[in-house]
């Protein structure tokens, strides 16, 4: 027998080197576990934050629900609001380009509002907002960036402390400051004593 040495066996690891690698089948089931755990730890952890998210946000939507604006009193057949001891009817809407010589800015005009208003509980003091929305559902706060003075009021008065020395007046007129070309709906008011949620809105016959 020769004491040639003979050669190694065609793909046998030589003294030293790392084992061969496991069969493919048993190296892609190891991935398919390794991207199965890690997707369920990825929908684990945005279902978390969904459900604190929610938890987050509670107050807010309960808050909004108790005290938000969303319960819309509209006008009776005679044009008529009323919520608790306040009656508010728009009696007309006209608009100004220049109320005691100043003029609005460009591209705005005056929106003069003449409301009749009722306070049937005058003992009770209540001052309400007035607010013009349009189509997109902005709003333009009556008395704001415009003239001050008689007869315009920045806010309606709703009720009184003193009846005999300072009656609420039955006409009252407020400006407001609404963009050219505006699609006008409504008109909304406000006040902190109102029950709840409740508004007053009027629509504009525009």
């Amino acid at each position: 027998m020769s004491d040639r040495p003979q050669p190694e066996p065609y793909g046998a690891a030589a003294p030293g080197d790392a084992p061969s690698a496991p069969p493919s089948g048993l190296d892609n089931n190891r991935h398919r576990r390794g991207r199965v755990a890690s997707t369920a730890a990825l929908l684990g952890l945005l279902a978390a934050l969904a459900g604190w998210a929610w938890f987050a946000t509670e107050n807010a939507r309960e808050g909004w629900w108790t005290f938000g604006q969303h319960v819309a009193i509209g006008p009776d057949g005679e044009g008529w609001a009323s919520i608790d001891t306040v009656g508010v009817a728009l009696v007309s809407v006209d608009v100004a380009t220049e109320i005691d010589g100043v003029s609005p800015p460009t591209g705005y005009e005056y929106l003069v509002l003449d409301f009749e208003v009722e306070a049937t509980e005058t003992e009770q003091y209540r001052s309400c907002t007035v607010e013009v929305r349009d189509a997109e559902g902005r709003q333009f706060l009556a008395g704001r960036e415009v003239p001050n003075g008689d007869p315009y009021l920045s806010e309606l008065m709703c009720g009184t402390s003193d009846p005999a020395e300072d009656p609420v007046p039955g006409a009252q007129s407020t400006l407001v400051l609404v963009p050219v070309g505006a699609e006008l709906v409504s008109v909304r008011v406000d006040s902190n004593e109102f029950p709840p949620a409740a508004f007053i809105e009027l629509p504009l016959p525009f």
